[in-house]
């Protein structure tokens, strides 16, 4: 294969395992893809694909990885396994979607694969992922908006302080007139 990429094939209780080890760029990404289906044409099962030793990846690569992912045949499923933080960052930000196991998962040599329901337990994670998403923008909108609630209950707060204030001090000022004009009443009528 060109470059330094190799892929190794194995069967692991019904699962067809291929690792994926070296730099996968423009120079291996067509070889890539044929080798990886005459491989997975060789193991039956649903396939994981473990990228651990995967240690370089540029757009070419990524997009041959998805293709890869996409296309196997006869409705084969695959999910990655152990993906490298840079090479999921890569696909996300390309927007390539591969089914991601969680990245410490590694098929146990006694784990027997569900044949018929691994895509749509990938999908209930993802969609269960974007609801956890959605409500935490929803949570984040309401936390907002009691903030802002908070905010103008303390500006209220604080105007109803000022205007307490000015009456206490209008009632005073009233009272000293009137206190005033009193005395001012009780002085003529005195004199």
């Amino acid at each position: 294969m060109a470059g330094c990429l190799r892929i190794q094939v194995e069967s692991r209780n019904g699962l067809c395992v291929l690792r994926v080890i070296g730099d996968l760029d423009f120079l291996a990404a067509e070889e890539f893809a044929e080798r990886a289906e005459q491989a997975v044409l060789a193991v039956p099962g649903p396939v994981v694909m473990n990228l651990s030793c995967l240690t370089f990846i540029d757009v070419r690569g990524a997009r041959a990885l998805a293709r890869v992912t996409q296309t196997l045949p006869a409705g084969r499923q695959v999910v990655i396994c152990s993906c490298p933080p840079d090479v999921r960052l890569i696909m996300d930000v390309l927007g390539l979607s591969l089914n991601y196991l969680p990245a410490d998962y590694l098929p146990a040599d006694n784990w027997i694969a569900p044949l018929s329901r691994t895509h749509e337990l990938v999908n209930q994670v993802q969609d269960a992922r974007l609801h956890a998403s959605v409500a935490r923008l929803h949570a984040q909108g309401v936390l907002d908006e009691l903030m802002n609630v908070s905010i103008r209950l303390a500006s209220t707060r604080e105007r109803t302080g000022l205007i307490r204030e000015q009456g206490q001090q209008t009632m005073a000022s009233a009272r000293a007139a009137r206190e005033l004009v009193l005395r001012s009443r009780q002085e003529k009528a005195l004199s």
